[in-house]
């Protein structure tokens, strides 16, 4: 008899505790997650102040403001058709989180297109860790009901990352997923307390994966020695597992932009590491240690197979191709790690993103 009134105590404080953290956190919730459930929330008109002790190629500390949107850059124009409008869509590598406003190469495109012409619009979506799992989900739930002129996409290192995060991308469609996943979504999709849970989880398998952001120098950098047939056993899985949805959902993300007249621009994935010597430090990117368990050489293989599947597709459908992969130095000047961009790496991005808009945006008449 104590035995039970000991339990309907203790469940009595559980159930209240969870019940005033809900209430809590629907009054104010701490972690302003972009992700509830299966559906995508922006974060708009957040404001959020990163330092960087010690930083050399970012700022101190980097400012960054979400506009009325939940993205960076100026709000939307209120005459929307009378402006040519521009959506830049990735991940990290589109966002730069780590750069303040300003610093972005969207930023640096938005200068160089207003020198050109006053009435271009340009907004950067980019959304960290979003493959292309989600930016097909953000252009079915935003992008495609604003109806922008062009709708640029930078993607490859978080599809190339999909090997033990696939399931976590595949839950944005729901014919991909099991009964304890919907329970899951469901939770998440009606409590606070579920969906901070559930991302907390995102968040953990992401830095696992080792896809954060940080700065990397030459005393962090060590080699790796990696065997041809590690190698070769490692390129065949992304063959045989992954290029091939991958190609699919690249070649689905420009069909559904030309079929509610928005013109796709595929953008290809730049990364430091490679065959080449770091003319900054005069490291060989090809042996340094890269990930968990392969090295520079071994990586760009495997980065070059997805920014291969872009540029056929891109080909395949006569979708403009910036080949940022091919014409961004492999120099540690321009990233302040593997793959994001340092102030004068996003710098150089914009302008060899406006070389390659310039044509098409001069030609454009005015809506």
């Amino acid at each position: 008899m104590a035995g039970a009134r000991r339990s309907t105590r203790i469940l009595t404080v559980v159930v209240v505790s969870l019940t005033a953290l809900e209430l809590g956190l629907r009054v104010y919730n701490p972690f302003p997650f972009r992700v509830r459930g299966d559906r995508i929330v922006l974060p708009v008109h957040q404001s959020y102040t990163i330092s960087h002790a010690g930083a050399i190629k970012l700022d101190p500390v980097t400012r960054v403001r979400k506009n009325s949107l939940g993205f960076r850059g100026p709000d939307p124009p209120r005459d929307w058709s009378r402006w040519i409008t521009v959506f830049a869509i990735g991940g990290s590598t589109t966002e730069c989180l780590f750069l303040s406003d300003g610093r972005t190469w969207t930023d640096q495109l938005t200068r160089r297109v207003n020198a050109l012409r006053r009435d271009v619009w340009i907004d950067n979506a980019g959304l960290e860790g979003h493959s292309t799992f989600g930016h097909l989900a953000l252009l079915r739930q935003f992008i495609v009901g604003m109806r922008p002129t062009i709708a640029m996409f930078l993607f490859g290192i978080n599809d190339m990352k999909l090997a033990s995060e696939s399931r976590l991308d595949q839950a944005l469609n729901p014919r991909n997923v099991g009964a304890a996943h919907r329970v899951m979504t469901f939770a998440a999709d009606h409590s606070e307390i579920a969906a901070v849970a559930e991302n907390l989880l995102r968040m953990a398998r992401t830095y696992r994966a080792e896809l954060g952001d940080g700065e990397l120098h030459a005393a962090d950098m060590r080699t790796r020695a990696i065997e041809d047939a590690t190698r070769d056993r490692i390129l065949d899985e992304h063959r045989a597992q992954y290029l091939g949805g991958f190609a699919q959902r690249v070649a689905e993300i420009v069909d559904i932009c030309r079929k509610n007249q928005i013109e796709p621009v595929l953008v290809t994935q730049p990364a430091l590491y490679g065959d080449v010597v770091d003319p900054t430090t005069g490291i060989a990117l090809g042996s340094v240690a890269v990930a968990q368990a392969t090295n520079g050489h071994v990586e760009w293989r495997v980065l070059e197979l997805y920014n291969d599947v872009t540029r056929k597709v891109s080909a395949d459908t006569g979708t403009l191709l910036i080949d940022l992969a091919r014409e961004i130095p492999k120099d540690s000047k321009y990233f302040s790690d593997w793959i994001h961009f340092s102030n004068d790496g996003a710098t150089l991005v914009g302008d060899v993103v406006f070389r390659h808009l310039e044509p098409r945006l001069a030609s454009m008449p005015r809506p």
